[in-house]
């Protein structure tokens, strides 16, 4: 097995004040990388990023807010420089059958799942086309490749991320840059106490977090595009 070490690397996650993201940047950092953390809230942004370790920064940021994303992209940069891994991961659920959904709340959930990660990746892609390097990270859901009752633009969101991912990665792997999309099923994203192997059991978040360092630390020759992760859940 390679030795998975990112030390040297700069990390972003967004959406890391809890859940998914708080274990990823976690595993990012025990790797060795500095990772920068955003979410809503200063302050459970803030703790987030205190309780991952020493170099993990905390950053508020809305992902919704087009200038947000710009102020804080420029503070990352400023502070630790262009990252060589982004971890879109920032995203939200706003269910109701497509007969009472209000557009208010469908343009809120592609705002921030779809809109965002756009405005997200464009802020920090001229510094890894720079670098001529560089992984980027989609975190959707099999919601993006089927569609559920009630959850018409939360699949929207994720298959529109598909979409995008395909468009941006023939756009730039000419400069070895990685788009790779996770699409994760049922997620427990708790502390990783129970078993890890077995019948039953759901994908944990810890799992996901390690399946992303892993990704970062193979061959830049390689390239798993869209990859389905499943829990032994029936």
């Amino acid at each position: 097995m390679r030795n998975e070490d990112l030390t040297g690397k700069v990390a972003v996650v967004t959406g890391a004040s809890r859940g998914i993201g708080k274990h990823i940047a976690r595993a990012l950092h025990d790797a060795g990388a500095t990772v920068a953390v955003t979410g809503r809230s200063r302050d459970s942004i803030t703790a987030a990023a205190r309780s991952v370790g020493t170099r993990c920064k905390a950053y508020a940021c809305d992902q919704r807010d087009a200038a947000a994303i710009r102020r804080m992209a420029d503070s990352v940069i400023a502070d630790l420089g262009s990252p060589d891994i982004l971890v879109n991961n920032a995203g939200m659920f706003l269910g109701a059958p497509v007969v009472d959904m209000q557009v208010e709340r469908w343009n809120e959930v592609l705002a921030c799942n779809l809109t965002g990660v756009f405005l997200t990746t464009q802020a920090f892609l001229p510094g890894m086309i720079a670098k001529n390097r560089g992984d980027i990270f989609m975190i959707s859901s099999m919601s993006g490749k089927k569609g559920d009752p009630g959850a018409a633009a939360y699949a929207a969101s994720k298959f529109g991320l598909q979409g995008f991912s395909q468009a941006l990665t023939y756009e730039v792997r000419k400069n070895n840059i990685r788009v790779m999309v996770l699409n994760p099923s049922s997620v427990d994203t708790g502390e990783d106490t129970g078993p890890a192997q077995g019948q039953g059991l759901h994908l944990h978040a810890a799992d996901l977090a390690a399946t992303i360092v892993h990704l970062a630390c193979m061959p830049g020759r390689t390239l798993f595009r869209d990859m389905d992760i499943w829990g032994t859940n029936p």
